[in-house]
C-alpha cells in the first residue's frame, strides 16, 4: 500500500496577518514633534535671535552652535536605551512648563537675556516630563542637560569669574616665570618687563577656556567608563586644567617677551599661545580620562610551589 503525502500545516490567519502587516512610520508622533517645535520657535523667537547673536559675536561661546548637534548625537546613541523605556505622560512636568513661561517673561521685562536662556532649558525638560514621563526622562536627562552649555553665563557671575581668574593667573604667572629668570614687576593686572608692559585684560583671565573646557570635560565623563566619581571627577578636572594651562601661556609671553622683545609677545606670540593653551588643555584632559579609566587586573603568574601548597 502507497501511503499518501502529508498534507503541509496551514498557516494561522494570526501569522499570515503578522507577516503581511506592513511597516508603519509614527507620522503622528513626527507631526506632534514638528508642531511642538514650531510652536517653541515661535514663542523663544527673540532669546534665540539673541542667542546666535552671542555665539556670532562672543569669542567665549562660539562652541554653542556645536551644542545642540552633540546632543542630537547623544541622543542618537541612546535611541535604544529611550526606546526601551515607554513613554508614561506625567502631568507635573507643566509646573515646570509654566515656572518656564514666568521666567521667559521675567527676563524679557527686566532685559535679563540669560533668564530667558535658561528658561528655554526648564522649558525642554517639563515638556520631557509631560509627554514622555519621569522614567523616560532619566534616559534622556543628559543628553538635555548637555544643552546648558550653549547658554551664557550670568553677567554677574562672568565678572566675578574673570577677575578671579585674573588673579590667580598673575599671581601664579609672574610667580613661574621668576624662577624661569624673568624680571617682571606687577602693578595690578599691569607686568612690566625691561622692554615695556604687557596687560592681562579680560580676554586672557581663561575665562574663555575655561567654558570651552568645561563643555569638553562633560563630554569626556558622559563616556567615562566607571563608576560616578570617575565621571564627576573627569568633568571637575577641567577647571584646573583650564586654570594651569592658562597660566603656562601667560608664562610663556613672559619668558618670550623677557628674552626677546615685548611687541613679539604681544604680536604673533600672543597669538600662538592660544593654540598652545588649547593643546595643553585637550592633553590634560585626555590624561585625566587615562588615568580615571579602570583597568582589566592582570591574572598572578607567582603561584607557590606544590611543596607550599599542600
Amino acid at each position: 500500500m502507497s501511503r499518501e503525502p502529508a498534507p503541509a500545516p496551514a498557516a494561522s490567519p494570526r501569522a499570515e496577518s503578522v507577516t503581511a502587516a506592513p511597516r508603519r512610520w509614527p507620522l503622528g508622533r513626527f507631526a506632534r514633534v514638528a508642531v511642538l517645535a514650531l510652536l517653541l520657535a515661535l514663542v523663544y523667537h527673540r532669546a534665540l535671535a539673541k542667542l546666535a547673536e552671542v555665539w556670532r559675536t562672543n569669542e567665549s561661546y562660539s562652541h554653542g552652535p556645536l551644542v545642540p548637534i552633540v546632543v542630537l548625537a547623544l541622543l542618537w546613541l541612546r535611541r535604544r536605551a529611550i526606546a526601551a523605556v515607554p513613554p508614561a505622560p506625567d502631568a507635573r512636568g507643566l509646573v515646570l512648563v509654566v515656572l518656564a513661561c514666568v521666567a521667559l517673561v521675567a527676563g524679557m521685562r527686566a532685559d535679563l537675556f540669560a533668564l530667558e536662556g535658561y528658561s528655554l532649558l526648564l522649558m525642554v525638560f517639563g515638556l520631557a516630563i509631560s509627554y514622555q514621563g519621569i522614567p523616560r526622562l532619566r534616559k534622556l536627562a543628559v543628553p538635555l542637560g548637555y544643552l546648558i552649555f550653549m547658554l551664557p553665563f550670568p553677567p554677574v557671575i562672568v565678572n566675578e569669574l574673570s577677575f578671579a581668574l585674573k588673579e590667580i593667573t598673575v599671581r601664579l604667572s609672574t610667580t613661574l616665570a621668576e624662577q624661569l629668570g624673568v624680571l617682571v614687576q606687577r602693578n595690578g593686572m599691569s607686568l612690566w618687563l625691561q622692554g615695556g608692559e604687557l596687560r592681562v585684560e579680560n580676554p586672557c583671565s581663561g575665562l574663555r577656556s575655561l567654558i570651552a573646557l568645561l563643555a569638553t570635560g562633560a563630554l569626556f565623563a558622559i563616556f567615562q567608563p566607571g563608576g560616578p566619581w570617575r565621571r564627576i571627577t573627569m568633568f571637575l578636572s577641567a577647571i584646573p586644567v583650564a586654570m594651569f594651562s592658562n597660566v603656562l601661556r601667560i608664562t610663556l609671553l613672559l619668558v618670550v617677551g623677557h628674552y626677546l622683545s615685548v611687541q613679539q609677545a604681544g604680536g604673533r606670540a600672543h597669538d600662538w599661545s592660544g593654540v598652545v593653551l588649547y593643546a595643553a588643555s585637550l592633553i590634560g584632559l585626555l590624561s585625566v580620562r587615562w588615568w580615571l579609566s579602570p583597568r582589566a587586573r592582570r591574572p598572578r603568574t607567582d603561584r607557590q610551589p606544590a611543596v607550599f601548597a599542600r
